[in-house]
């Protein structure tokens, strides 16, 4: 039915014309609207020097406008780039580097030190993209082809790299479109819903939000960005917006079920509740599902190579039991396997590592093979596996539960991070003569980062340097919460570092 990502804005517009497809901040457009305004600057973009193919810079806050610029990039045929402008300075420019992006199209100008082959779409801090899209509405609206195919690459989202660096998953259209099928067919999304969009673009939880909305005509209602971390704010967001489907990370949803007031009316609205990315605590779901007893809660599981691959419902007999909550059952057109300890993949296996394939797997990461050994053809023949490192065991009657990491990446407040990634920017420091980066278990955030090092400064010095100095080039969620020095990392009889010996000492 649908043969492009912008094929789905255009269904719409037809569809929906006069409906409203976002709102954000007192500011509303409708889905025509959308495709008008989308269309025009696709026009500007393209006589930017814009071509398919070429990688995109996107990097804006929550608005109309973000929304606009996503459709602009993707009716041209570019693969978009999203980045957050929180992130700092180096972490931008390290990534567009990688990328190679040939524009920037975001609310704030790019920092100094990226480096692109051609114009800049941005002015001052603030409002500058207003300025850009204004003018692109008086331009002539792009017609005809090209829009990227479904088996094009439509973005390129950056995750933690276990070498040291961000590494760029590439999702095509086939993917945004299957998962997006799944989504509005699974939970019944219809023109009536309104779905918050708490994630950030960057984040492959917003691809539910955005793409579902679109697919069923809903209503979008992006979180503002002031707000994101406030249980208190999001409560009355949801209740302002009359929000009925809700999709984030589960150590946000723990805050809203632990820290706000839920009004009657909000519970009655909200139908559908999803949260993904972390393992989410049972006593949080068991609040949840007091105060929305109307709701339907699902636990969606998979990394961003895969978008969400597996799903599980949560049922009474969840609730009743201490036990982990289930990842599921694949979706649609999904198949999943289990590599046992000697390496023997099936789909018989009850535990080991889990791989999967389907329609909706990234099409491997951009600049190929550091990472290639992730991406495997499947063991069925058909298509491109995706190695997840997550440790599964499967139930007897078909289930599958988490049950750990086949390495030491984890997650935290939703987010993947490589110990690794944060160990090389701390190592680059000249006071830091060796250092380790463990997780701390936190019933509220997933896991907190505990850094242990050694330094050729005093302690107090040298914390708040390297602290700074972590902050000038990680997101915040990959900064470490916890110090602990010494004169030398402890070390196992093979001379290796204790990572568990250092993970008690943040235990003390």
């Amino acid at each position: 039915m649908f043969d492009s990502v912008y094929s789905l804005l255009a269904a719409a517009a037809e569809r929906h014309a006069n409906r409203t497809a976002v709102e954000i901040a007192g500011q509303s457009m409708t889905y025509a609207e959308w495709k008008d305004r989308a269309d025009c600057l696709a026009g500007f973009l393209r006589d930017c020097g814009i071509q398919s193919g070429m990688h995109v810079a996107f990097c804006f806050r929550k608005s109309l406008d973000a929304l606009v610029a996503l459709f602009g990039i993707i009716r041209t045929g570019a693969t978009y780039v999203p980045l957050d402008p929180a992130w700092p300075a180096h972490r931008i420019a390290t990534i567009c580097d990688d990328a190679a992006v040939h524009h920037w199209l975001g609310s704030h100008p790019p920092p100094d030190g990226v480096r692109m082959m051609e114009c800049v779409l941005a002015s001052a801090p603030g409002d500058g993209a207003t300025l850009v899209i204004e003018s692109a509405a008086r331009c002539p609206p792009m017609t005809g082809d090209p829009h990227p195919p479904h088996d094009d690459v439509c973005s390129l989202l950056y995750t933690s790299g276990s070498t040291g660096s961000p590494k760029g998953v590439r999702i095509t259209g086939r993917s945004l479109l299957h998962f997006s099928q799944w989504a509005t067919e699974t939970f019944a999304i219809t023109p009536n819903d309104r779905i918050a969009n708490h994630a950030p673009f960057h984040f492959d939880l917003s691809t539910l939000d955005i793409y579902g909305a679109i697919r069923a005509g809903a209503t979008l209602c992006p979180v503002p960005d002031r707000i994101r971390g406030f249980p208190g704010e999001l409560a009355r967001f949801v209740e302002a917006q009359r929000i009925s489907i809700w999709y984030s990370v589960p150590s946000i949803l723990s805050q809203l079920a632990s820290r706000a007031a839920i009004s009657n009316d909000t519970a009655e609205t909200l139908r559908v509740v999803l949260f993904a990315g972390e393992v989410m605590p049972k006593a949080s779901i068991r609040r949840l599902a007091g105060q929305f007893p109307a709701a339907r809660l699902a636990n969606l599981y998979g990394p961003t190579e895969t978008n969400v691959c597996t799903w599980h419902a949560v049922t009474d007999a969840d609730l009743a039991d201490d036990g982990p909550l289930p990842i599921g059952r694949p979706i649609t057109d999904t198949r999943v396997w289990i590599s046992d300890s000697q390496g023997q993949t099936s789909q018989a296996n009850d535990s080991g590592e889990l791989w999967v394939a389907g329609p909706t797997v990234a099409a491997g990461y951009h600049g190929g093979t550091t990472h290639s050994n992730a991406f495997v053809p499947a063991p069925d023949g058909h298509g491109i596996a995706y190695r997840t490192g997550d440790r599964v065991r499967r139930r007897s009657d078909g289930v599958l539960l988490f049950e750990g990491r086949t390495d030491r990446q984890i997650k935290s407040r939703g987010h993947r991070v490589e110990p690794g990634e944060i160990e090389m920017v701390i190592a680059s420091h000249p006071a830091v003569r060796e250092v380790a980066v463990v997780p701390i278990p936190d019933p509220n955030f997933g896991h907190r980062l505990l850094a242990c090092l050694a330094s050729n400064q005093d302690r107090i010095s040298a914390q708040d340097e390297i602290a700074a100095y972590c902050r000038s080039r990680l997101p915040g969620h990959m900064v470490p919460d916890a110090w602990v020095f010494q004169e030398s990392l402890p070390r196992n009889d093979r001379g290796k570092v204790d990572l568990r010996a250092i993970e008690m000492l943040g235990r003390s």
